[in-house]
C-alpha cells in the first residue's frame, strides 16, 4: 500500500504538466485561429462590398495584425464623410507601427495625411514609403504629386519624372501636367519633363497631337540631329499628325531630319522617285514616297524589266472579273503656295480591256475632293510608251498635292470587269517660272 501511493505522488506533478500544456495550447491556438481568421478576412474579402462591419471585425479578430487595419482604414477613406478621415489616418498609424518597413501602409499614411491636411506628416510619410521602395513607381508619383499641390515643382517634376521612368503609363500624365503647369514657360517646360532625348521626342508627339504644333515643333528641334534619328518612331507619330492636321510643310521638314538617306528625302515640287530606279520602299510608312498596295485580283509593284528611260517602272496588272473598289497608288508631293505646275509621265499597255480604264489625277492634298488636273483613261489594247501632260495651279493656302492613279468606276454597271497590264515611268513636275 505505500509503494502505491507513492506512485500515485509521482505521477500527479505530471499530470499537472500535461494539463498546464494542454491548456496553454488551447490558448494559443485561441489567438492563433483568431489572427489568422482576421488576417483571411483584411486579405480575401471584396473592397467592392464596402462592407465597414467586415473591416472592424478583422480588426477585431487580429489587432496585432497590420492588414486588417491597413483595410480598415482604406474602407473608412472610401465608405465615410470626409471630415472622418482622421479616422483612417489612425487605422494606417496602427498599420505603420505594427509593420515599419512596408511601404504600402506609408503610402496609404502620407495620402490620408495629405486629405486631412497635414502636408508636412504627409511628405513625411510619403518620402518614408520611397526610401523603402525606391524603384517602384507610385510611392514617387504619389510624393511628387504632394509636392505639386503646395508649388514645390522643380521637386515635384523630379519625382514625377523618375515615376514615369519605372512605369511608362504615367508619362502621359507627367506630359499633361508638365504642360498645365509650364506652358507660358518654354525652358520650364523643357526642364519639367527631363533632358532625356527619348523623353522630349515623345513629349513633342504628345504636343503636336493635341495641335500644340509651335511649341511641339520647337521642343523636337532643340534635339541634336543624331538624336532626332535615334527616334525615328516619335518623328513617324509627329509626321503623321502633321499630316493629319494639314501641316504638310512642317511634316516634310520632320520626315527630313529623319529620312534614311539623301534619295528619300522630300523637297518642294519634287515627286520621290518618279523613275521608280531607286529602289525605295513603297509601304504606308513611306509617307512622301509611293504608296502601293495591292488588292485582290490586282498586281501592283515594281517592274523590274520594263521602263520608259530606265529598265524599272510601276506596273498594274489586272484579272478583275466583277468589280474592283479601288486602285491605291499614291504619292504625297509638297508644292509651293499659288504656284503653276506642269506634270509629266508615260504609259504604256498590254492587253488592256475594260469600260473603264486608270487614269492619272492631281489632287488638293487638303480638299481630296478637288482635282486640280486629270488625265484621259488609260487607252485599251496594246500600246507603246506614250506621254501624259497635265498642268495645273496650287491655292494660295496650298502645301501639297497628292498624285493619284485611280479608277472611275463603270456608270449604271454593277459589273464592270478589266483585264490586262499597264505601266508607268517617268513621272516629272516643274514650276512654272
Amino acid at each position: 500500500m505505500p509503494d502505491q501511493l507513492m506512485q500515485l505522488k509521482a505521477r500527479a506533478p505530471l499530470k499537472v504538466i500535461m494539463v498546464l500544456m494542454v491548456l496553454l495550447a488551447t490558448f494559443a491556438s485561441w489567438f492563433v485561429v483568431r489572427w489568422y481568421l482576421g488576417n483571411t478576412i483584411a486579405e480575401y474579402f471584396s473592397p467592392e462590398t464596402r462592407r465597414l462591419e467586415i473591416a472592424q471585425m478583422a480588426v477585431a479578430w487580429a489587432p496585432k495584425d497590420p492588414l486588417p487595419h491597413w483595410r480598415l482604414g482604406n474602407i473608412i477613406k472610401t465608405e465615410l464623410p470626409p471630415d472622418q478621415i482622421s479616422l483612417s489616418v489612425a487605422e494606417y498609424e496602427k498599420a505603420v507601427s505594427l509593420s515599419p518597413n512596408d511601404y504600402r501602409f506609408w503610402m496609404a499614411l502620407g495620402e490620408a495625411q495629405e486629405q486631412a491636411g497635414d502636408f508636412e506628416n504627409a511628405e513625411k510619410s510619403l518620402r518614408q514609403a520611397v526610401k523603402l521602395a525606391p524603384a517602384y513607381a507610385f510611392p514617387r508619383w504619389i510624393l511628387g504629386n504632394l509636392l505639386l499641390r503646395t508649388d514645390r515643382y522643380l521637386e515635384a517634376f523630379a519625382e514625377l519624372r523618375t515615376a514615369s521612368e519605372a512605369n511608362p503609363e504615367l508619362q502621359s500624365q507627367l506630359f499633361s501636367l508638365a504642360w498645365q503647369i509650364n506652358k507660358d514657360d518654354f525652358e520650364a517646360l523643357k526642364s519639367a519633363i527631363g533632358n532625356t532625348p527619348g523623353v522630349r521626342a515623345q513629349f513633342s508627339s504628345y504636343l503636336i497631337k493635341r495641335s500644340r504644333f509651335e511649341e511641339g515643333l520647337r521642343l523636337w528641334n532643340s534635339l541634336t540631329e543624331i538624336e532626332k534619328r535615334e527616334n525615328r518612331p516619335a518623328a513617324d507619330l509627329i509626321i503623321a499628325d502633321l499630316i493629319n492636321a494639314k501641316h504638310f510643310h512642317q511634316a516634310m521638314d520632320v520626315w527630313n531630319d529623319v529620312a534614311p538617306g539623301t534619295t528619300y528625302r522630300a523637297e518642294l515640287g519634287q515627286i520621290g522617285d518618279g523613275g521608280l530606279e531607286g529602289n525605295q520602299a513603297h509601304s504606308p510608312g513611306a509617307l512622301f514616297g509611293w504608296q502601293v498596295q495591292s488588292a485582290p485580283q490586282l498586281q501592283i509593284g515594281i517592274d523590274a524589266r520594263v521602263g520608259h528611260s530606265g529598265t524599272h517602272s510601276l506596273r498594274l496588272f489586272f484579272q478583275v472579273r466583277s468589280q474592283i473598289e479601288n486602285i491605291d497608288v499614291s504619292q504625297l508631293v509638297p508644292v509651293a503656295p499659288n504656284t503653276k505646275y506642269d506634270f509629266e509621265c508615260y504609259i504604256q499597255t498590254e492587253r488592256l480591256e475594260s469600260a473603264s480604264t486608270p487614269i492619272v489625277a492631281i489632287i488638293d492634298a487638303a480638299d481630296e475632293t478637288k482635282v486640280l488636273a486629270s488625265s484621259t483613261a488609260a487607252p485599251t489594247g496594246n500600246n507603246a510608251w506614250q506621254r501624259i501632260a497635265l498642268s495645273f495651279k496650287t491655292a494660295a493656302n496650298a502645301e501639297a498635292v497628292k498624285l493619284k492613279v485611280y479608277r472611275p468606276g463603270c456608270p449604271d454597271q454593277p459589273v464592270c470587269p478589266i483585264f490586262g497590264t499597264v505601266w508607268y515611268d517617268d513621272f516629272d513636275l516643274k514650276s512654272r517660272k
